[in-house]
Protein backbone atom coordinates (compact mmCIF):
# COMPACT_ATOMS: atom_id res chain seq x y z
CA UNK A 1 0.00 0.00 0.00
CA UNK A 2 2.45 2.64 0.83
CA UNK A 3 4.34 2.01 -2.29
CA UNK A 4 1.10 2.24 -4.13
CA UNK A 5 0.78 5.73 -2.62
CA UNK A 6 4.39 6.46 -3.09
CA UNK A 7 4.25 5.87 -6.94
CA UNK A 8 1.12 7.89 -7.48
CA UNK A 9 2.54 11.06 -5.58
CA UNK A 10 6.23 10.24 -7.87
CA UNK A 11 4.05 10.31 -10.93
CA UNK A 12 1.77 12.95 -9.88
CA UNK A 13 5.07 15.15 -8.88
CA UNK A 14 6.32 14.29 -12.49
CA UNK A 15 3.31 15.27 -14.05
CA UNK A 16 3.14 18.34 -12.51
CA UNK A 17 6.44 19.48 -13.06
CA UNK A 18 6.17 18.46 -17.30
CA UNK A 19 2.87 20.11 -17.24
CA UNK A 20 4.23 23.48 -15.88
CA UNK A 21 7.65 23.25 -18.25
CA UNK A 22 4.49 22.81 -21.03
CA UNK A 23 2.93 26.11 -20.00
CA UNK A 24 6.10 28.15 -19.68
CA UNK A 25 7.27 27.51 -22.89
CA UNK A 26 3.66 28.08 -24.32
CA UNK A 27 3.98 31.14 -22.80
CA UNK A 28 7.34 31.94 -24.42
CA UNK A 29 6.03 31.01 -27.80
CA UNK A 30 3.19 32.53 -27.75
CA UNK A 31 1.27 34.36 -24.74
CA UNK A 32 -1.86 35.98 -26.04
CA UNK A 33 -5.27 34.45 -25.86
CA UNK A 34 -5.84 32.66 -28.84
CA UNK A 35 -9.21 33.21 -28.92
CA UNK A 36 -12.13 32.21 -32.22
CA UNK A 37 -14.44 34.93 -33.86
CA UNK A 38 -17.27 34.41 -32.15
CA UNK A 39 -15.07 35.08 -28.62
CA UNK A 40 -13.19 38.16 -30.43
CA UNK A 41 -16.48 39.43 -31.19
CA UNK A 42 -18.45 39.27 -27.88
CA UNK A 43 -15.04 40.15 -25.75
CA UNK A 44 -14.94 43.72 -23.85
CA UNK A 45 -12.68 45.90 -25.87
CA UNK A 46 -12.60 48.62 -22.30
CA UNK A 47 -11.16 51.60 -24.05
CA UNK A 48 -12.51 54.90 -24.67
CA UNK A 49 -11.73 56.80 -27.90
CA UNK A 50 -13.02 60.63 -29.60
CA UNK A 51 -14.20 60.36 -33.10
CA UNK A 52 -15.54 62.85 -35.41
CA UNK A 53 -19.02 63.35 -35.70
CA UNK A 54 -18.64 62.28 -39.29
CA UNK A 55 -17.81 58.81 -38.33
CA UNK A 56 -19.84 55.87 -37.11
CA UNK A 57 -19.13 53.29 -35.03
CA UNK A 58 -19.57 49.49 -35.68
CA UNK A 59 -19.07 45.75 -34.81
CA UNK A 60 -16.64 43.77 -36.92
CA UNK A 61 -15.62 39.88 -35.78
CA UNK A 62 -12.85 41.42 -34.35
CA UNK A 63 -13.65 44.79 -32.97
CA UNK A 64 -14.72 47.71 -32.85
CA UNK A 65 -14.76 49.72 -36.26
CA UNK A 66 -15.14 53.01 -37.18
CA UNK A 67 -16.01 54.27 -40.38
CA UNK A 68 -17.01 57.77 -42.30
CA UNK A 69 -20.64 57.93 -42.60
CA UNK A 70 -22.77 58.18 -45.84
CA UNK A 71 -23.51 56.28 -48.49
CA UNK A 72 -19.77 56.29 -50.52
CA UNK A 73 -20.09 53.72 -53.77
CA UNK A 74 -16.56 52.84 -55.41
CA UNK A 75 -15.98 51.87 -58.80
CA UNK A 76 -17.77 48.10 -59.10
CA UNK A 77 -21.03 49.65 -57.50
CA UNK A 78 -20.18 48.39 -53.90
CA UNK A 79 -20.65 50.28 -50.63
CA UNK A 80 -17.48 51.55 -49.50
CA UNK A 81 -16.20 53.76 -47.14
CA UNK A 82 -13.09 56.23 -48.14
CA UNK A 83 -11.35 55.75 -44.60
CA UNK A 84 -12.19 53.24 -41.85
CA UNK A 85 -10.15 52.46 -38.15
CA UNK A 86 -10.83 49.02 -36.76
CA UNK A 87 -9.93 48.47 -32.96
CA UNK A 88 -8.99 45.29 -31.38
CA UNK A 89 -7.40 44.04 -28.10
CA UNK A 90 -5.43 40.98 -26.89
CA UNK A 91 -4.89 39.96 -23.67
CA UNK A 92 -2.21 37.82 -22.33
CA UNK A 93 -3.46 34.05 -21.20
CA UNK A 94 -4.56 33.85 -17.87
CA UNK A 95 -1.53 30.69 -17.54
CA UNK A 96 0.60 33.31 -18.74
CA UNK A 97 0.10 36.04 -16.42
CA UNK A 98 2.46 35.40 -14.01
CA UNK A 99 4.99 36.89 -16.09
CA UNK A 100 5.58 40.68 -17.45
CA UNK A 101 5.69 41.25 -21.15
CA UNK A 102 5.99 44.44 -23.04
CA UNK A 103 5.22 46.06 -25.71
CA UNK A 104 8.24 44.54 -28.15
CA UNK A 105 6.07 41.09 -27.79
CA UNK A 106 2.86 42.34 -28.50
CA UNK A 107 4.99 43.26 -31.45
CA UNK A 108 6.05 39.96 -32.12
CA UNK A 109 2.78 38.62 -31.89
CA UNK A 110 1.33 40.85 -34.33
CA UNK A 111 4.32 40.27 -37.21
CA UNK A 112 3.39 35.90 -36.65
CA UNK A 113 -0.14 36.80 -36.99
CA UNK A 114 0.06 38.86 -40.34
CA UNK A 115 3.17 36.05 -41.49
CA UNK A 116 0.10 33.62 -41.35
CA UNK A 117 -2.13 35.57 -43.28
CA UNK A 118 0.40 36.17 -46.05
CA UNK A 119 1.05 32.87 -45.60
CA UNK A 120 1.23 32.57 -49.89
CA UNK A 121 3.74 35.87 -49.86
CA UNK A 122 5.96 37.75 -47.08
CA UNK A 123 4.26 39.72 -45.07
CA UNK A 124 6.57 43.30 -46.19
CA UNK A 125 6.04 46.35 -44.42
CA UNK A 126 7.62 49.42 -42.33
CA UNK A 127 7.93 49.90 -38.82
CA UNK A 128 8.01 53.18 -36.90
CA UNK A 129 8.51 53.46 -33.10
CA UNK A 130 6.26 56.55 -31.83
CA UNK A 131 4.99 57.99 -28.65
CA UNK A 132 1.40 58.30 -27.06
CA UNK A 133 1.36 61.28 -24.50
CA UNK A 134 -0.41 58.43 -21.99
CA UNK A 135 1.32 54.90 -22.94
CA UNK A 136 4.68 56.35 -24.19
CA UNK A 137 5.77 53.65 -26.63
CA UNK A 138 4.04 52.54 -29.48
CA UNK A 139 4.56 50.83 -32.52
CA UNK A 140 3.40 52.14 -36.10
CA UNK A 141 3.32 49.26 -39.03
CA UNK A 142 2.14 50.75 -42.33
CA UNK A 143 1.78 48.34 -45.07
CA UNK A 144 -0.22 48.23 -48.01
CA UNK A 145 -2.91 45.29 -49.63
CA UNK A 146 -4.48 44.27 -52.42
CA UNK A 147 -8.14 42.66 -52.62
CA UNK A 148 -9.34 39.72 -54.64
CA UNK A 149 -10.63 42.26 -57.41
CA UNK A 150 -7.21 43.97 -57.42
CA UNK A 151 -8.18 47.37 -55.66
CA UNK A 152 -5.17 48.65 -53.20
CA UNK A 153 -5.38 49.55 -49.64
CA UNK A 154 -3.01 51.50 -46.92
CA UNK A 155 -2.78 49.86 -43.64
CA UNK A 156 -1.01 51.54 -40.84
CA UNK A 157 -1.58 50.11 -37.58
CA UNK A 158 -0.50 51.46 -34.04
CA UNK A 159 -0.20 48.83 -31.32
CA UNK A 160 -0.56 49.98 -27.75
CA UNK A 161 0.21 47.93 -24.81
CA UNK A 162 -0.38 48.35 -21.07
CA UNK A 163 -0.50 45.59 -18.16
CA UNK A 164 -0.34 42.78 -20.67
CA UNK A 165 -3.16 43.63 -22.65
CA UNK A 166 -2.25 44.86 -26.46
CA UNK A 167 -4.51 46.96 -28.66
CA UNK A 168 -4.65 47.73 -32.55
CA UNK A 169 -6.04 50.30 -34.04
CA UNK A 170 -5.65 49.65 -37.39
CA UNK A 171 -6.38 52.87 -40.08
CA UNK A 172 -7.77 51.98 -43.70
CA UNK A 173 -7.99 53.73 -46.69
CA UNK A 174 -7.31 53.61 -50.39
CA UNK A 175 -4.44 55.71 -51.16
CA UNK A 176 -6.21 58.41 -53.14
CA UNK A 177 -7.88 59.66 -49.06
CA UNK A 178 -5.22 58.48 -47.17
CA UNK A 179 -3.34 61.72 -46.28
CA UNK A 180 -7.15 63.31 -46.57
CA UNK A 181 -8.59 61.00 -43.64
CA UNK A 182 -4.97 60.83 -41.51
CA UNK A 183 -5.46 64.09 -39.78
CA UNK A 184 -8.91 63.13 -38.65
CA UNK A 185 -7.44 59.54 -37.60
CA UNK A 186 -4.51 61.35 -35.71
CA UNK A 187 -6.78 63.25 -33.24
CA UNK A 188 -8.78 59.63 -33.08
CA UNK A 189 -5.31 57.56 -31.93
CA UNK A 190 -4.61 60.86 -29.84
CA UNK A 191 -7.57 60.41 -27.83
CA UNK A 192 -7.42 56.82 -27.27
CA UNK A 193 -7.41 55.81 -23.42
CA UNK A 194 -7.16 52.00 -21.88
CA UNK A 195 -9.99 51.34 -19.38
CA UNK A 196 -8.82 49.99 -15.84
Amino acid sequence: MIKQSLIVVILFALFSCSSVKRIEKSCEKNPFQELDSTQRANQNLRYTIQTPKSWKKGRTSDGDSYALDGKFIDSLGYFSSPASVYVSRNAIRETCNDKVFSIEDYLHYYIDFKNRWYSDTKFKYLLLKGKHKFYQAIYIINYSNKTADSRLFKYTTFLFFKENIGYALTYVSEPKHYETHLPEVEKMINSFRILE
